[in-house]
């Protein structure tokens, strides 16, 4: 693929929530699998791992956990991934010492795991399938542990949907250049707020045009953020030996 088709696979992606019947092929998955684990990842240390779960109940069940998002259960394959220090710790307490994973040795594990699974992404896009991110699946991670039966020091971040799309969404517009990407200095306040303004006007369309009018972006913004949420993935993550303290 060309830097052309390479970008243009970039800026194509769109969230499918409502998928066709199909499978997604064994093959398919290891070779998007092997192409996933070369997204950089920090010291080599390869802090992710990713499952997936075949079976129909709980499939079904992990669609209620992650807030009745029926295309958990509905999607060709889905999977769950995680930031992982299993084998780390094993490694270390192999040689006799004693694993205490820090702050940083959590946020190097995300990283790793959303760089693999962005990777895993496009792979599935590039095959022609569509991808749903869920990060509905942190609603009730008590219930998901149990249900997976997750060992410490795995901590599953997020859901992916994959198969035949039901639908073509429209791509959705982000906010502009001047709102994320800057030389030399952050900008000032006066400058996002332009750009969030400019975000507002593409949005406030976008949504009319899908029936839903007065909605902007910073107005859903301003309505997330109002409100706690999760909050006991925190304790959830430090239980399973995130070193969160």
């Amino acid at each position: 693929m060309d830097e052309t088709g390479l970008l243009e696979l970039l800026r194509a992606h769109r969230t499918i929530r409502r998928f066709a019947g199909g499978e997604v092929e064994d093959g398919l998955v290891a070779r998007c699998v092997k192409a996933a684990q070369c997204a950089a990842t920090s010291s080599h240390v390869q802090a992710y791992s990713l499952i997936r779960v075949r079976d129909r109940g709980e499939r079904e069940r992990l669609a209620e956990l992650c807030g009745g998002q029926a295309q958990v259960g509905e999607a060709a394959a889905f999977f769950v991934l995680c930031a992982d220090q299993r084998r780390h710790r094993l490694v270390v307490e192999r040689t006799g010492a004693e694993f205490g994973p820090n702050f940083d040795d959590f946020l190097v594990a995300v990283m790793d795991a959303v760089l693999f699974a962005q990777n895993l992404a496009l792979g599935f896009e590039a095959a022609g399938l569509g991808v749903c991110f869920i990060g509905g699946l942190r609603n009730r991670l008590g219930e998901v542990y149990r249900l997976l039966e997750l060992p410490a020091d795995v901590l599953p971040l997020f859901g992916l949907c994959v198969g035949p799309a039901a639908e073509e969404p429209p791509v959705r517009p982000r906010l502009p250049l001047a709102g994320v990407f800057f030389e030399g200095r952050y900008p000032d306040d006066a400058q996002l707020l332009d750009a969030i303004d400019e975000h507002d006007s593409v949005m406030e369309r976008e949504y009319a045009a899908a029936g839903k009018h007065g909605r902007t972006w910073s107005g859903g913004i301003a309505r997330l953020f109002a409100a706690a949420r999760r909050g006991d993935v925190r304790a959830h993550y430090r239980a399973k030996g995130a070193g969160l303290d």
